[in-house]
């Protein structure tokens, strides 16, 4: 996960703590399965309030090292007449802290000057978003760890403004390292171990770590360790005193238990992550107010064992935390597969029109659909003599053999004769639909694209394949005679097309930044 985009995050503003509404599909990253929501909702304005509130996390960072920091405005009001913040300053006064750190702002958009120990920066916030400013907080090389100073952060906007302090401490530098992957297998509705370990790869003892599981609902969590807290089982969050010495590996004195549901599709790669933490650093995100909903075990203790030993506190800080997080995979044995019906769909119009088509997937079970963010099961042909001027969020431009990286992957980019497309989590009877905005260049009777899914396992071939039809002769319908075609009429679209797919956005299914992190350490490539 990402550990400086925290689920909720302290704020002081006018003499309070605030905590922003963040509801995700899993609570950590932002990360994302439906039913682990963790929210909170900005106390109700009153007279003397602002609109608006703003956040802005403590930071702890190591001498001679850096870390991101977030500050985020936010409106107090989440509906129509919520906050518009149009020009919008942020003043950042850094006098009690510059002896020791330096703020560096991130190239996001924001026009900044330094002027003494001021930092001033401006931008124009759309409509319906809000002010979000990236920095690179480092500490210098003298910095002592111990030392401490706020930060006071001023968003104003429309005349109005508030405020809030972050505090920046100095903190020790170590370095808590696991394994990157752990592979492990088993079937639907059976248990399975997963080993976990952390190496402390630095020159200080670290005092004490917090371990964070995140699994999902077709892999959950089925421990019930007294030092372990859970959340519907999907997460859960793992409390360790012990003292883990300079250079020396330790591992979990049990595997962790976990449960594979009856659903969970045969050949499925199911991602559960361990991230590993600093006390410090989880009580800097996390540490300020209680966690709804986790509930402790009430068996024995789950421990850290020391593998291997090679020869008044400050806090501590993680100073490389991409090392930390060990990616696990459970596949799924067997034999319980997901039947993938493609779908086609039909438009008609003239010459320069331009017209929506909905070609999409069902799942006829028996096993739920994985996410599928990697591999990319869909692929959709645009019609001849038409143009993507608008592409589904989920589709990225197929180039065969071309290595790309999902997260900075071309995604909705217009223009392509042909397309990939990811999946997200679909149930039984679920339906993925992919939208696309057709500019007619050339009119001509049936006009034909398709969409094509694979997936390993899928146990009927008959049904993966669709078609897409512009202007369709007679009776001809989206489904090619296999996977079922789009009913109704289609009617052109006039005037600016730019936001047909977000205006049907309410239909799409999103994959959580969770999965983005199962593919963080690897790139992959286009397949045929």
């Amino acid at each position: 996960m990402n550990p400086y985009h925290p689920l909720v995050t302290p704020g002081r503003a006018y003499g309070r703590t605030h905590m922003l509404k963040h509801s995700t599909r899993r609570w950590l990253t932002g990360l994302s399965v439906a039913g682990a929501l963790v929210a909170a909702a900005p106390t109700p304005a009153v007279a003397d309030d602002p609109p608006f509130i703003v956040d802005a996390p403590n930071q702890l960072v190591a001498p001679g090292h850096s870390t991101h920091g977030l500050l985020v405005a936010q409106p107090v009001r989440d509906d129509e007449d919520q906050w518009q913040f149009g020009r919008t300053t942020l003043d950042v006064d850094l006098s009690e802290v510059e002896d020791f750190a330096t703020v560096e702002p991130m190239p996001d958009g924001w026009a900044c000057e330094t002027a003494s120990s001021t930092l001033h920066c401006e931008i124009d916030i759309p409509k319906g978003q809000h002010p979000r400013f990236n920095y690179t907080l480092t500490g210098k090389d003298d910095a002592t760890p111990g030392q401490q100073g706020d930060v006071t952060v001023t968003v104003t906007s429309g005349g109005i403004s508030a405020t809030a302090t972050a505090g920046i401490t100095i903190a020790e530098g170590v370095d808590l390292v696991s394994d990157e992957t752990v592979e492990v297998s088993g079937a639907p509705r059976s248990r399975v171990e997963l080993p976990g370990a952390v190496r402390n790869g630095s020159a200080t003892t670290v005092n004490g770590t917090i371990l964070m599981l995140e699994a999902d609902w077709l892999v959950t969590y089925a421990g019930d360790y007294s030092n372990c807290a859970s959340f519907l089982n999907l997460n859960a969050i793992c409390t360790f005193d012990t003292q883990l010495e300079a250079n020396t590996s330790y591992q979990l004195s049990e595997d962790l238990p976990l449960r594979l549901h009856e659903q969970a599709r045969t050949g499925a790669e199911l991602p559960v992550t361990l991230d590993w933490w600093t006390k410090d650093d989880w009580a800097r995100i996390y540490g300020e107010w209680p966690m709804p909903g986790f509930e402790p075990g009430r068996g024995g203790e789950l421990r850290l064992v020391e593998q291997t030993r090679a020869k008044a506190k400050a806090p501590q800080t993680d100073v490389d935390r991409t090392n930390n997080f060990t990616r696990a995979s459970v596949t799924v044995t067997g034999d319980n597969p997901a039947d993938l019906a493609a779908k086609g769909a039909t438009a008609r119009g003239r010459k320069g029109d331009v017209v929506a088509v909905r070609p999409s997937f069902t799942n006829l079970g028996p096993a739920a659909l994985d996410a599928q963010i990697e591999k990319l099961p869909v692929r959709i042909t645009i019609p001849r003599g038409t143009t993507a001027v608008e592409a589904s969020g989920d589709c990225v431009p197929y180039v065969p053999g071309e290595e790309w990286d999902p997260g900075n992957a071309k995604w909705a980019e217009p223009g392509a004769k042909e397309y990939v497309c990811r999946a997200s989590e679909i149930a039984v009877g679920g339906e993925h639909p992919y939208v696309f905005a057709l500019r007619i260049d050339e009119v001509a009777a049936d006009a034909t694209g398709t969409l094509v899914v694979k997936l390993d396992g899928d146990p009927n071939a008959r049904n993966d394949s669709a078609k897409i039809i512009v202007n369709a002769s007679g009776n001809g319908g989206g489904d090619g005679g296999q996977g079922g075609g789009d009913d109704g009429p289609t009617l052109p679209i006039t005037g600016d097309p730019t936001g047909l797919i977000t205006g049907v956005g309410g239909l799409l299914l999103v994959v959580g930044a969770a999965s983005y992190l199962v593919a963080r350490r690897r790139k992959t490539r286009f397949v045929a």
